[in-house]
């Protein structure tokens, strides 16, 4: 059901995420659908989550790589899984992150656990400081501004907001070392 909200949202906007719809694409009555959701909130909230755990799996997907990197590297690994996500999950990402389904805010556990998902990248940054390789600061904060540049540049290449000489790619790269030099840097 999550899976045909999501084509919905995809192919047809954000307009087409009714109750009504999502039944009529998995071929199921719109009473099953509240009685599962409880309605366009609870179905939002559904696609939301799910969201989550798809990122979830992807960044326990990196564990391997991670585990025989350093912690730079890391970061790293964390920061190419999240832009990896995005592009490969772009309704859900943008259920998540952005503007998909209008009015939507997830409830305060919901954010919670989503925030929940970056706990890997949050434990790259330990590494960090833990290892000197940045200087001890707050790990979940350092991890929000990663979170924020790599949000910005998955948002904007999601839209199409590159031209055609502009590689996402290389503001990638570009984003996460100004991430990190501006971490390595003493000043308040």
């Amino acid at each position: 059901m999550l899976d045909a909200a999501s084509r919905l949202l995809v192919e047809e906007g954000p307009a087409a995420l009714t109750v009504r719809k999502v039944a009529e694409a998995v071929n199921c009555s719109t009473t099953l659908l509240y009685s599962i959701f409880g309605g366009k909130d609870g179905l939002s909230n559904a696609l939301y989550l799910e969201g989550c755990e798809r990122l979830k799996r992807d960044f326990a997907a990196t564990e391997p790589e991670l585990a025989r990197t350093d912690a730079l590297q890391g970061v790293w690994v964390c920061a190419r899984a999240y832009l990896d996500y995005a592009r490969r999950n772009p309704a859900y990402y943008q259920v998540m992150f952005g503007d998909a389904i209008a009015g939507f805010i997830p409830p305060l556990a919901s954010r919670v656990s989503a925030w929940e998902t970056f706990t890997p990248l949050i434990r790259q940054f330990e590494r960090c400081m833990e290892q000197g390789l940045l200087p001890q600061s707050s790990p979940t904060a350092a991890a929000r501004l990663l979170w924020a540049a790599l949000h910005g540049i998955a948002s904007l290449d999601l839209k199409g907001f590159y031209f055609k000489k502009e590689h996402p790619d290389a503001l990638f790269k570009s984003a996460v070392r100004a991430v990190l030099l501006s971490l390595k840097s003493t000043d308040e």
